[in-house]
């Protein structure tokens, strides 16, 4: 049977998953937030108790999840202490933290675990209708917990990526490559643009255009036949001309510039060409920077 459920945390996480939970004939049955204001309106749109104190939340339910921010998980798992948690699972929702966090609860007799949907929460509307068919991060080692998460996972129409023992930081590192850092490669390549005159919407509709089209070469051809420009046509001429005015104009953009170059050769030089000169080329750049700092 499905486990009615309860949120520690009204922000945006907790937000998106209890009102897609609720929506998908789950039920949520406790919300709570120190900001009282966000869990009535979370509560009021579920249907939902709203929890006077987090160990409420958890009398009232069998699956609690703490969409707190990372910071405050081992605050919240203390004040689960002392309370009879045999039969309940804790689960948390962060990427970076072992589901070891939650060892306090799990003392008192919950199941514990954490599910991370790899999933990017700017926005509480965007993301009800983005987040099906998204992937979760999964660890726990409770079977009848996984149970219920792989339920869950599945009522959103998602896949579950499985993470070790040991390797939530790892595997974050990787989101945040992904997500966060492709944020910044897109402000600096508008940034650049603004600045030899481009304004702002011709800026982003151009940018919008090549990272779409990058994206749909990725979903067809893979990595690395994805990959397109001057590293893999071999243009050493072009590269050095990038550097040379990335140097002049914002000298650690440059460096920026040179180190993904160089993890870029790795792809070029799976697609079977010779990288050779240009990573000599750009290896001399490296040092040649370093030895005017």
């Amino acid at each position: 049977m499905r486990p009615t459920i309860g949120f520690i945390g009204a922000g945006k996480v907790g937000t998106v998953l209890a009102r897609l939970l609720s929506a998908r004939g789950f039920a949520v049955a406790a919300v709570y937030s120190r900001n009282r204001t966000h869990a009535e309106v979370l509560g009021n749109s579920v249907e939902a108790m709203v929890a006077g104190s987090i160990a409420d939340a958890a009398s009232a339910v069998d699956l609690l999840f703490l969409t707190v921010s990372d910071d405050a998980i081992s605050s919240v798992a203390e004040e689960l202490a002392k309370l009879d948690l045999t039969g309940k699972a804790v689960v948390h929702t962060s990427g970076v933290h072992e589901a070891s966090i939650l060892r306090v609860p799990e003392r008192f007799g919950a199941m514990v675990g954490s599910l991370h949907p790899i999933y990017p929460f700017a926005d509480v509307g965007l993301s009800i209708s983005g987040l099906p068919g998204a992937v979760f991060g999964l660890q726990t080692q409770s079977e009848v917990r996984r149970g219920w998460l792989e339920d869950i996972v599945a009522a959103l129409d998602g896949q579950i990526l499985q993470i070790t023992d040991g390797n939530k930081a790892l595997y974050h590192s990787a989101l945040v490559f992904a997500s966060n850092y492709g944020v910044t490669l897109y402000a600096i390549a508008q940034r650049l643009l603004m600045q030899i005159g481009a304004d702002r919407d011709a800026s982003a509709q151009a940018i919008d255009t090549l990272m779409s089209g990058m994206l749909q070469n990725l979903r067809k051809q893979g990595i690395p036949n994805a990959l397109t420009g001057p590293l893999v046509r071999g243009d050493v001429v072009t590269i050095e001309s990038h550097i040379q005015a990335l140097r002049t104009t914002n000298p650690m953009l440059a460096d920026l510039y040179i180190q993904l170059a160089m993890q870029t050769l790795l792809l070029v030089a799976a697609r079977g060409i010779d990288t050779g000169l240009i990573e000599t080329i750009l290896r001399k750049k490296l040092d040649d920077a370093d030895n005017h700092t």
